[in-house]
């Protein structure tokens, strides 16, 4: 599975929640995301493991 920062995944611990991939650390394997669609004053950042990313359906078909 590629995963490219832009994506919008789930999480495994979260699966109905949606999530935008904001950047990918190889170094640590992990990946930041934010909550999708965004808020209008904020949506923070916040780093999770590539392991529990799982791409959303209509991602995998693009």
């Amino acid at each position: 599975m590629t995963i490219r920062s832009g994506d919008l995944i789930s999480l495994s611990q979260k699966p109905g929640a949606t999530y935008q991939v904001v950047n990918l650390d190889d170094c640590s394997d992990c990946v930041w995301v934010r909550r999708w669609p965004l808020d209008t004053h904020r949506s923070p950042t916040f780093a999770v493991q590539s392991s529990q990313i799982r791409p959303l359906l209509s991602e995998v078909i693009r």
